[in-house]
Formats: C-alpha cells, structure tokens, sequence
C-alpha cells in the first residue's frame, strides 16, 4: 500500500486495486486528489474533514465513487444530490468490516471528542485500513479495543486535544510508527514544538514519529519498518 498526505487530516491510500480518500477537508490540498479515486472515507462532518461541495462535485463527476459516511453526514450528502446519485453515498457505524479499492477497511468509535459542553458531539468513525496497517482516527481518541496498527495517524493540535491526551492515546494504541496530522492550524513554531514533544514520547514508548511530506507518495510498509523512505513520487504524477 501505498500513502500520500494531502494535508491537515487528508490522507490516500493506494493499491495495485484502487484508492482510498479519507477525510478531504476544506484545509487540505484537494487538486486532483479525487482522480482515480474508488471511494471516500469520511470520519465525521466537521469541515475540515469533509468539504462537501468538492465531494459532491466527484460524485456527480462519477458514478463508480462511492462515499462512506456516519449517518448524519450521509443523510446531508443525499439531500444535496439528485435521485440517481443518493446510492452512491453509503452510511457507516462502527463494527463493520469491508473492502473498497482492493482496501479491507474495519470501522471504530462512535463519538467525535468534547470540545466543550455548549457545542454538541456528533458522530465520528475511525477507519482501520488493510491488515491492521493504518488507522486513522479522525476526532476522537476512543480506543479501537483489540488492534495494534502498523501506523497511527495521530492528531497534533485541536480544539479538543491537549498534548497529554495525544501522548497517552498514541502511547496506549501502541503503534510502531505515528504520523503527525491534523495540523492545519499550526504555524512552524508550533509544528516543532509538538514534533518535539511527540517525538520524545514515542522514542521513549519504543515508536517512530515520522512527519510526511505533503503531496509525496509513501510506501507504507517502509514506514512500519522505520527506514524512512519514500517512492520519491509527487501525487500529481500518480495517474
């Protein structure tokens, strides 16, 4: 498998049998991302985790993609296509266990975390990609109970995280590789700084935190292994 960070929380994943986008967001590089993408995996409806007029304009672009979605946002998807297009966008809960670009995806979680008691929670799901290689999280820190993934993609910085909480999530799952994202908001002051913190956390845990380079392609399996290489491939020249 193959993985290129599009920014923020955006993140593809390739095989020999097709592509994945999870969470294209409005804070994240979305040119040409949804070319040659098979499906949409959405976490929650936050934003910057779902731009929904670029995911509407793929699914109107293209009647084999298919959108998956916890079921608020899949309801506000439909709403906004025509008739013929509603089938394309398929609600999702955690506990389920399927196969879309050639990719095992299983689904955790439930609840986007607290920002704070005024705002209301919505629904967030994790997705766990191929055997147990990649998870990613989306706004939550709800432990997916009886996995360890290769790769974590952790969030750094939000409303609703403190670093403490980042350090103990990533810490507790365990993973050999954490990857920094949800970052969006971090000038390079700040990126350091939690790279830092970060960085000592997992060094200590026995874990590598490896920051990816956004728009370059990664082979997923070299980052579990720790070598630090990348196909040296940028995502515009993919297709």
């Amino acid at each position: 498998m193959r993985i290129t960070l599009r920014g923020h929380s955006c993140l593809e994943a390739t095989t020999i049998d097709g592509s994945l986008l999870l969470d294209p967001g409005s804070f994240s590089q979305l040119d040409g991302a949804f070319a040659g993408i098979s499906a949409v995996l959405l976490t929650h409806q936050h934003p910057d985790h779902a731009d929904q007029r670029q995911i509407l304009a793929a699914v109107q672009d293209s009647s084999l993609l298919r959108v998956y979605a916890p079921d608020a946002l899949a309801r506000i998807l439909r709403e906004q296509l025509p008739a013929p297009k509603r089938a394309q966008i398929i609600t999702v809960a955690p506990g389920e266990d399927f196969v879309v670009g050639g990719i095992r995806v299983r689904t955790f979680g439930g609840t986007h975390a607290t920002i704070h008691g005024s705002i209301e929670l919505v629904a967030n799901v994790g997705y766990l990609l191929g055997d147990e290689q990649l998870f990613h999280p989306g706004d939550s820190y709800q432990m997916p109970i009886g996995i360890r993934p290769q790769v974590l993609l952790l969030p750094l910085m939000a409303p609703w995280a403190r670093i403490g909480q980042t350090m103990d999530f990533a810490t507790a799952l365990n993973a050999p590789v954490w990857v920094p994202i949800h970052d969006g908001l971090l000038n390079e002051r700040g990126l350091n700084l939690f790279d830092t913190m970060l960085g000592a956390r997992a060094e200590a845990n026995g874990s590598l935190l490896r920051r990816l380079e956004a728009g370059t392609t990664y082979l997923l399996d070299e980052l579990a292994e720790g070598s630090g290489q990348n196909s040296g491939t940028p995502a515009g020249e993919r297709k």
